[in-house]
């Protein structure tokens, strides 16, 4: 089950998911009690590679151009693959027709593999106003016991032929695009930074993920009834009301969830515990070196990391990101995710970079 993957470090993600952390504080708590540090300074790591070529940039302005495509009619040509066509079409076997055959005015893009094979390549080369047979024969393993491996024929009518016209990048195009830009070269400058952004963001988000690994392989942690039991129900209470939210988000209860993947609710409960038995080992790492080196958290820490995931979950302001996280009760959640970060960004100050060229974000 994904949403019980254990993290390598404590992240919080999608802030506004995050429910209430009860009564109990981190802060309040002496985690060397719990963890005895090893190495945690001077680690050695690599950076993923950050570059960008220019066929992604290339690809990422491909892909933006044909988003702006538009189906045009095509008169002159008999059908190419790509086209869309529109079709009636009816499928007999044995001279019969079959169920869900049979369909009238069908939007159909050559070469999108959406029927049998056969069928829409069968198309290609002939004219809108034709009518084809096409002799077929159903997978072996098709859904329809019915028709799995029968031979059957679609006699097809093309009404009408389409294509995908992609447009020119013009600078109009550009800043349609792209509102923040006016020119092609502003647009391609635009696209080639955020693609730096992204890499870079993904390279970040690994080494520093890598380096709280280490310091954990080199850590001592308690485990199991050691562990602070209010840590670890609070864990645990969270991870399932943020399950069971998940899945109502797909009107399918807990019960039907574990039924469809042979899993009974005594096998859950472990595998909830296991993970919030985990989370509480990370979050206890993460307090033992935040102790252990003075690092503490100020107001305006706090306040830059509510901006920063605002504009990245696209709030219209802060505050309102800040209203929704309140509402969850995920305040003090949030504030450990925030002096995770501050933890992980001293652990890659004092650590030894095989490829420094690789950083190229800002540390301060």
């Amino acid at each position: 089950m994904k949403s019980l993957s254990v993290l390598a470090g404590v992240v919080i993600g999608a802030a506004v998911m995050m429910t209430g952390c009860g009564s109990h504080s981190l802060d309040s708590v002496d985690a060397s009690k719990y963890v005895t540090l090893g190495e945690y300074k001077g680690l050695t790591v690599s950076v993923n590679d950050t570059t960008v070529s220019e066929g992604a940039i290339e690809e990422a302005i491909k892909s933006d151009l044909e988003s702006k495509a538009v189906l045009e009619p095509v008169t002159d040509r008999a059908v190419e693959d790509g086209d869309t066509v529109n079709i009636d079409y009816v499928g007999k076997k044995d001279g019969e027709a079959f169920e869900g055959g049979t369909a009238n005015g069908a939007d159909l893009v050559i070469g999108s593999n959406t029927y049998i094979s056969g069928f829409e390549s069968g198309l290609i080369g002939h004219n809108a106003g034709e009518s084809v047979s096409l002799n077929l024969t159903f997978p072996k393993d098709y859904q329809s016991a019915e028709l799995a491996g029968q031979d059957v024929v679609f006699d097809v009518t093309i009404n009408s032929i389409s294509q995908n016209v992609v447009p020119e990048l013009t600078d109009e195009l550009a800043s349609q695009i792209n509102s923040s830009v006016s020119t092609v070269e502003e647009y391609k400058e635009a696209v080639k930074s955020k693609l730096e952004e992204t890499k870079q963001n993904t390279a970040k988000s690994m080494v520093y993920s890598d380096l709280l690994q280490l310091a954990n392989e080199n850590a001592t942690i308690v485990s199991g009834n050691k562990l602070p039991k209010w840590l670890v129900k609070q864990n645990a209470d969270n991870e399932k009301a943020n399950f069971n939210a998940n899945l109502s988000t797909y009107n399918i209860t807990l019960e039907k969830y574990l039924s469809n993947f042979g899993m009974t609710e005594e096998q859950f409960n472990e595998e909830i515990q296991t993970f919030a038995e985990n989370i509480a080992s990370q979050q206890l790492l993460v307090e033992a070196i935040a102790q252990a080196e003075n690092i503490k958290l100020s107001n305006d820490d706090i306040e830059k990391a509510y901006e920063d995931y605002a504009k990245r979950y696209s709030y219209t302001s802060t505050d309102d990101f800040k209203k929704k996280v309140k509402e969850k009760g995920g305040e003090a959640a949030f504030k450990e995710s925030v002096l995770t970060t501050k933890v992980e960004e001293f652990l890659f100050k004092n650590a030894n970079i095989t490829n420094p060229e690789m950083v190229t974000w800002s540390v301060e």
